[in-house]
């Protein structure tokens, strides 16, 4: 698998985010449209999806749409 399927992988998970391999070969993902920016990062994608769930469990999950369970995809309103 490259790094373009994985990132569709994270992608189809996590609808609201963006995940990405910089050239420091660790992944990175963002929230899309985030204000202020959300950002995580981790060594591989085990670890980002790891880091990507842990910061889903800290903020509630209608602050940003597409991220929980209930509202994958849609915009709240």
């Amino acid at each position: 698998m490259d790094s373009a399927e994985d990132a569709q992988a994270i992608a189809a998970e996590f609808p609201a985010w963006e995940a990405w391999q910089g050239i420091d070969w660790l992944w990175h993902a963002r929230i899309r449209g985030a204000t202020p920016p959300v950002m995580v990062h981790g060594e591989d994608l085990i670890d980002l999806r790891d880091q990507i769930i842990r910061y889903q469990g800290r903020h509630p999950s209608d602050l940003w749409p597409g991220t929980g369970s209930g509202s994958a995809g849609q915009t709240p309103g």
